[in-house]
């Protein structure tokens, strides 16, 4: 190859890695995800049906509340209070480990959770 082509594609290389980079992140833009407010989803859990109450302030899920269940007394109290902190803390349902012995009652909480988020979305 001669120089010029060289040149050319190494100028090329420079302008699509620019481009790529000073990209738009809209999988990692959150900001006005969700509306501010209470919402309430479901989930079906070991023992029964689930529903917890999320809330929503400056985009943020600020706290998750379990109204009723029909969990093991003990058991899926546990598996609440692991679940929930980790949904606060990773500001997200993904990557939340289910409680061991406690796996229904684990992903009850977080599919009750993302139902409660599909409402809260921003529009």
């Amino acid at each position: 190859m001669n120089r010029k082509k060289l040149l050319l594609i190494a100028v090329l290389m420079v302008g699509l890695l620019a481009f790529v980079a000073c990209g738009d992140d809209a999988e990692g833009d959150t900001s006005g995800m969700y509306t501010d407010g209470t919402y309430t989803g479901t989930g079906q859990g070991y023992g029964g049906e689930l529903e917890v109450e999320v809330t929503i302030e400056n985009d943020e899920i600020t706290g998750i509340e379990v109204v009723s269940h029909q969990e093991t007394e003990g058991l899926g109290d546990a598996a609440f209070d692991d679940v929930i902190s980790q949904i606060i803390e990773n500001q997200s349902t993904d990557d939340v480990e289910a409680v061991s012995g406690a796996t229904e009652s684990s992903n009850a909480v977080i599919d009750a959770v993302n139902d409660a988020l599909e409402d809260a979305r921003a529009e």
